[in-house]
C-alpha cells in the first residue's frame, strides 16, 4: 500500500509540472541546419560522406570484433578480469553484452548515415561523375555495414531510405539471401563508379570494392547459402584485384603491420590518430603485468605451424621478458608494440597509444581467395600457384625450402582443409576468424577443443549472434536461437 501511495503521489505530481510547464518545455531549435542549407557546395557532400566512416569504430573496436574473434578456435583462455569475455569465450553470451549492443549499432550507423546522403545525392547540382562517385562510396559503405550484419546476425532488417518516424525503424527482419543481393548491387554500383584512386588514405576506391566482392562471393559460396556457383566470381574478382598492378606482397611478413600508414600491399586500412586514439589489439594481446588480454594464442595454434614460418617466430612471441627478467606468457606481436613493454608502461599509462593501421583488405587475403575458389571450381592443380605465394613469403630463411615447404600432391578435399588453416595463419586478429567458421560450418572444432570448459554445448544457434535486447524490446525484432 506504501509503495502504490508513494507513486500515485509521483505521478500527480508530473501530471501537474507537464500542465503548467508545457510553455516552458516547448523546444525552440536554433541549431538545426536543414539538408537544403548544408548541402549547397561539392564540398558539403563530400564531407557528409566522410561522415560515414565515423561508423567503422563501432565495427573495429575492442568490444565487437575482437570478442568475435575469440569465440573461435585459434585463441586460449582469456583473462578472467576483462568483462564479459571469460563467458564469450565459454559460450554464453548474453544478448545485453556491449560487444553485441555495439556491433548491431555501429553498423546501423553506417547505415543510417549512408541512406542520408544517398537520399540527398539526387538533387544535387554536382556533375554526374561527382555525384555517382559519392554515391558509389556511400553505398560501398552501406553495404560494408549490411555484410557485417547479415553473416552476424542471419536475418536482418534492411532499411534503404532515410528515416523519418519511427514507423521506418520497426520494420521486419529481411531473409539473408535478399540481403546479399542488395550487397551486391551496391558494391557492382560502387565498382562501376568509384574513382581508381582514392581522395586520400582509409577512403574507398574502385579495388577496394572488387576485393570486397571476392570475399563476399566467396562467403555466399558457402555456409549457409552454399551458392556455389559464386565460386567463380570470387576467383575473377581476387584475380582483378592480383593482376591490377597496383599492389605487392611485402618481402618479409613482419613488415605488414607495425605501420601508420598503407604499405604496397594494403588494399583497404583503418587509420590511427595516435593523439586522439589507437589500434586497441595493444592492449588486449599484451601479456605483460597489468594488462588483461583476451585474445592470447591457444596452446594448438603455436604448435601448428610449419617449420620457420615467420608468423609464428615473430607473430608469436613464446618467451619474451619484461624488464623485471620475468617471461611472459605467449602473445601475438602483430599489433603489440614490444617497446612499451620493455619501459614498463602499464596497460593504463597515457603513453601507451599504438597508431598501427588495421587491415580490413589487403593483398594477402585475395591470394587465399582466388586459392580456395579454384580448388572448389576445379581440384587444386592451378590453386597451388597462389597459396604457395603466401606460405613463399612466410619464410623466415627465403631460400630454404624446408622453411613452410611449398603445397604439393593433396586431393581437393585436404587442399580445402588446407587453405582454409593458411587463413588461420595469415589472416589471425584481422577479424575474419568466426566469419570464416561460419562459412566453413567447423564451430565443431571449438567443442573438441574446449569441451568441459564450455558451459554451452556447440550447436546450430553458434551460426548467429543474439540479437540486442534493446532491439527486441524497443522495434519487436525476432530474437535468434538463445544459447
Amino acid at each position: 500500500m506504501k509503495k502504490y501511495f508513494i507513486n500515485s503521489i509521483c505521478i500527480i505530481a508530473l501530471a501537474m509540472l507537464f500542465s503548467s510547464c508545457k510553455k516552458d518545455l516547448t523546444e525552440t531549435p536554433r541549431t538545426f541546419i536543414s539538408p537544403s542549407s548544408y548541402f549547397t557546395t561539392a564540398s558539403s557532400y563530400d564531407q557528409a560522406v566522410i561522415g560515414i566512416y565515423s561508423g567503422l569504430s563501432g565495427l573495429e573496436n575492442a568490444n565487437t570484433n575482437m570478442l568475435l574473434e575469440m569465440c573461435t578456435d585459434i585463441y586460449g583462455t582469456p583473462s578472467a578480469s576483462y568483462e564479459q569475455a571469460l563467458p564469450m569465450y565459454q559460450n554464453a553470451p548474453t544478448y545485453f553484452y556491449y560487444n553485441t549492443r555495439q556491433a548491431w549499432a555501429g553498423a546501423y550507423t553506417i547505415i543510417k548515415n549512408a541512406n542520408f546522403v544517398i537520399g540527398n545525392l539526387p538533387s544535387s547540382l554536382l556533375s554526374s561523375t561527382q555525384n555517382n562517385a559519392l554515391l558509389a562510396e556511400a553505398k560501398f559503405l552501406r553495404a560494408y555495414a549490411y555484410f557485417y550484419l547479415v553473416q552476424l546476425y542471419g536475418d536482418v532488417p534492411l532499411p534503404l531510405k532515410v528515416v523519418t518516424n519511427y514507423a521506418d525503424v520497426k520494420i521486419p527482419r529481411t531473409a539473408q539471401a535478399d540481403v546479399y543481393k542488395q550487397i551486391l548491387d551496391d558494391l557492382t554500383f560502387a565498382e562501376t563508379n568509384l574513382p581508381d584512386v582514392a581522395a586520400q588514405q582509409g577512403r574507398v576506391y574502385k579495388l577496394v570494392a572488387t576485393a570486397l566482392l571476392a570475399k563476399v562471393y566467396l562467403t555466399m559460396a558457402g555456409n549457409p547459402l552454399n551458392q556455389t556457383q559464386y565460386y567463380s566470381n570470387a576467383r575473377d574478382k581476387a584475380l582483378s584485384v592480383i593482376n591490377s598492378g597496383r599492389f605487392a606482397l611485402l618481402d618479409d611478413y613482419a613488415t605488414v603491420f607495425h605501420n601508420t600508414a598503407y604499405t604496397s600491399e594494403s588494399i583497404w586500412e583503418q587509420l590511427f590518430v595516435p593523439t586522439i586514439g589507437g589500434n586497441p589489439l595493444h592492449g588486449i594481446c599484451a601479456t605483460a603485468n597489468s594488462y588483461k588480454p583476451i585474445l592470447v594464442p591457444a596452446p594448438w595454434f603455436i604448435s601448428s605451424f610449419a617449420p620457420g614460418d615467420q608468423r609464428k617466430v615473430w607473430g608469436i612471441q613464446q618467451a619474451y621478458k619484461d624488464p623485471n627478467n620475468i617471461t611472459l606468457p605467449p602473445f601475438f606481436q602483430k599489433f603489440v608494440n614490444t617497446a612499451f613493454i620493455d619501459a614498463g608502461y602499464t596497460a593504463t599509462s597515457s603513453a601507451v597509444i599504438v597508431p598501427y593501421t588495421m587491415p580490413i583488405l589487403r593483398l594477402g587475403e585475395m591470394y587465399l581467395i582466388a586459392a580456395e575458389a579454384e580448388n572448389e571450381l576445379n581440384g587444386p592443380a592451378n590453386a597451388y600457384q597462389y597459396i604457395n605465394k603466401i606460405r613463399r613469403r612466410a619464410r623466415v630463411n627465403k631460400s630454404d625450402p624446408t622453411n613452410v615447404p611449398d603445397l604439393a600432391g593433396l586431393s581437393q578435399s585436404d587442399f580445402r582443409l588446407a587453405v582454409w588453416m593458411e587463413r588461420k595463419w595469415e589472416l589471425c586478429l584481422e577479424g575474419s576468424s568466426w566469419f570464416d567458421m561460419k562459412r566453413t560450418n567447423t564451430f565443431s572444432n571449438i567443442q573438441t577443443l574446449r569441451g568441459s570448459g564450455l558451459i554451452n554445448p556447440i550447436g546450430p544457434y553458434n551460426q548467429t549472434w543474439l540479437i540486442p535486447d534493446n532491439e527486441v524490446i524497443n522495434n519487436n525484432i525476432p530474437q535468434n536461437p538463445a544459447y
